[in-house]
């Protein structure tokens, strides 16, 4: 198993722990007009069934409870019929057991569900991605055209710089820059798909099999990482940051002051930070500044406007998607971890 799932899988796990262990006595509220049963349907979300049944989804691997015997616990398929009981005074949504009707039909594949609309999340696992600055230094690049044109449309070879041997490349366009303290990293918009043709001493040849734009010289050219893409998938599910986990809005990807909800921003954590796919931020507006006697000044307490989500953790940064926005969200947003939350929200 590569080095880099290994380590998605153990950070995942020790998530998990310290979840249960700060949960295990919480309160678990249902809300009062939850279903007893409920059979999910395609085009659900887990985050549909969450807010179902919760007011906070983000505690929904606390509600969420299955047969350990099945390989993935929180994977859940269209045609599964949910119940809702109580185990030991505590709320427990599980399977339905389903009986089969006879051992000939044949199986089919099905696709578990999604923590959040596969439109909203693919785009931005496949068509963006961060870089730090040393790596796009390093990047290859491309040069243009046989025929010198400014724009390349992919009908002939394109070539990039050095000699290659990969055979799948991307080809991006920066957009955006983000800093966190010492750690800068570039923002790249897919492009293009191409696959390696020819390979010469200083320069390779590559043949475009789709793009989005047009290729401009001087874009970024990256072996395609199937890798990480398997480390990340839509099948993740929501769970809340560590507690006291705080972050920061550097930026939207579309660079625009204010977002809403479903758009995608750039946070200052990442897996350093114990920050990984699926992990929620509650989002806070400051709240406002009053005089007091005196003519000292406070500030009232922060105001909740919404929650992200972590769908593309890397080291020091994260792409996030707002899931919930009451309202516009400013740069100065405030995230928390939602268990920081008093216990009576849920």
């Amino acid at each position: 198993m590569p080095f880099r799932t290994v380590y998605f899988i153990i950070l995942l796990l020790s998530m998990m722990v310290s979840f249960s262990a700060w949960t295990k006595e919480q309160p678990l509220r249902i809300k009062k007009d939850a279903p007893m049963t409920y059979t999910v349907v395609k085009g659900d979300t887990l985050w549909d069934i969450s807010a179902l049944y919760l007011d906070s989804p983000w505690l929904w691997p606390r509600l969420w409870q299955v047969n350990p015997s099945i390989e993935n616990p929180h994977l859940i398929y269209p045609g599964d019929k949910l119940t809702l009981f109580w185990r030991n005074g505590q709320p427990v949504l599980g399977l339905k057991p389903v009986i089969k009707l006879s051992p000939k039909v044949r199986k089919t594949i099905r696709q578990p569900l999604a923590a959040l609309p596969d439109g909203l999340v693919l785009p931005y696992l496949e068509d963006d991605r961060l870089l730090t600055i040393e790596e796009l230094q390093s990047s290859a690049r491309v040069l243009g055209a046989s025929d010198g044109k400014q724009y390349l449309a992919g009908q002939d070879l394109i070539y990039i710089n050095g000699e290659q041997n990969l055979p799948q490349w991307v080809i991006y366009r920066p957009v955006e820059e983000f800093e966190h303290g010492t750690h800068k990293m570039v923002a790249l918009k897919k492009v293009a798909v191409a696959k390696l043709e020819l390979t010469g001493a200083q320069y390779s040849g590559l043949k475009v099999l789709s793009q989005q734009h047009e290729i401009l010289a001087d874009d970024i050219a990256l072996p395609a990482d199937r890798e990480q893409l398997a480390a990340l998938t839509p099948t993740f599910f929501p769970a809340p940051s560590p507690l006291q986990s705080v972050a920061t809005i550097l930026g939207a990807l579309e660079g625009s002051q204010y977002v809403a909800q479903d758009q995608v921003v750039v946070l200052n954590v990442g897996s350093s930070d114990q920050i990984g796919q699926g992990m929620m931020f509650e989002l806070y507006k400051p709240g406002a500044l009053v005089e007091l006697n005196g003519g000292e000044e406070a500030q009232l307490p922060d105001i909740p406007i919404g929650h992200v989500m972590v769908i593309r953790p890397y080291s020091h940064f994260s792409l996030a998607v707002v899931t919930q926005s009451r309202q516009p969200i400013s740069l100065d947003s405030t995230l928390k971890s939602p268990l920081d939350r008093p216990s009576d929200d849920g």
